[in-house]
């Protein structure tokens, strides 16, 4: 454990099978408060391998509570897109933005059927991203059009909801224009905005 360059990985992965649920996270657990950054890598397939066996909310625990969020992360990243655990996703989510991988942040927030868009929502508002694409990508998939746009304003990324009515999602420009108005939002920029989407905005909506 101490030496993880001498040790023999499909030894320890074969291991790892004999052992009971409980044991194997017991011997995780020592791998890692052993020399957590030597031994990541291994814990990482083992976790990964006997997921079912030993459970994924015990495996996200165990590498919470070493606050191993890069583990955590490669561990994750091999079962996410096979996963039907939304916690499993917002886990991933929560790890991949703490390692500042932030394309996969985008990618899962764009392509997964999984997570609790409610949960994820809530933690990448909280995250403050330096780039807002993955929220707005829950927010226009689940609906929360109100809340992205007084999120996007409040810090001060118009530029955002520019890109979010032109090449986006036109159809819920007449959302964006009245939550808008209701922050009190400088006219200039709205007429702007009504400008640049032209014809493709819905007229009806918009007027109501």
């Amino acid at each position: 454990c101490a030496n993880p360059q001498m040790i023999n990985t499909e030894f320890v992965l074969s291991f790892f099978g004999s052992l009971s649920p409980e044991a194997s996270l017991e011997c995780l657990k020592e791998l890692l408060s052993r020399n957590m950054r030597g031994n990541m890598q291994i814990s990482t397939q083992v976790a990964a391998k006997y997921n079912e066996q030993i459970g994924c909310d015990a495996l996200i625990a165990m590498y919470e509570s070493f606050k191993c969020y890069e583990g955590l992360y490669y561990y994750l990243g091999q079962i996410v897109n096979f996963s039907q655990e939304a916690n499993v996703h917002l886990k991933y989510i929560e790890a991949a933005t703490k390692c500042q991988q932030y394309k996969e942040v985008e990618r899962v927030c764009r392509d997964s059927t999984v997570y609790d868009a409610e949960k994820v929502k809530a933690f990448l508002m909280d995250a403050k991203l330096p780039d807002p694409r993955p929220l707005i990508h829950v927010c226009d998939r689940h609906d929360f059009i109100d809340e992205m746009t007084g999120y996007l304003y409040s810090h001060n990324l118009q530029k955002y909801i520019e890109v979010y009515c032109i090449k986006v999602s036109t159809q819920k420009t007449p959302q964006v224009v009245g939550k808008l108005l209701d922050l009190d939002c400088n006219e200039d920029f709205v007429r702007g905005l009504l400008n640049s989407v032209g014809h493709a905005c819905p007229v009806d909506e918009l007027v109501e």
